[in-house]
């Protein structure tokens, strides 16, 4: 004999089988009733992924920048020895 369904599973299952597409639109419908903006709030979340990406940026070049002076800095310490390794001190030549 067959068990009988819940109706909250049928809604469920009615639920889980529409398209993003549709839901995305349902949900729009239901913020712009609500009042909510999901235009403008699209545009934030946009604005905040860009000002993530340009702050990434500057970090990384800031850290490449330090990179680079501590390479030049160690080179221009290697060229003060006469040989190799024998009497680097940093903080004689650092400044």
């Amino acid at each position: 004999m067959a068990t009988r369904r819940a109706k909250a599973d049928e809604s469920n299952a009615s639920i889980a089988n529409i398209s993003r597409t549709r839901r995305a639109q349902l949900v729009a419908e239901f913020e712009g009733e609500l009042g909510i903006d999901y235009k403008a709030r699209a545009k934030a979340a946009e604005a905040e992924r860009l000002w993530q990406i340009r702050k990434t940026f500057i970090v990384w070049t800031v850290a490449l920048i330090f990179f680079a002076v501590a390479c030049q800095k160690l080179w221009v310490m290697g060229q003060d020895v006469d040989q190799p390794f024998s009497a680097i001190n940093p903080i004689e030549s650092w400044f």
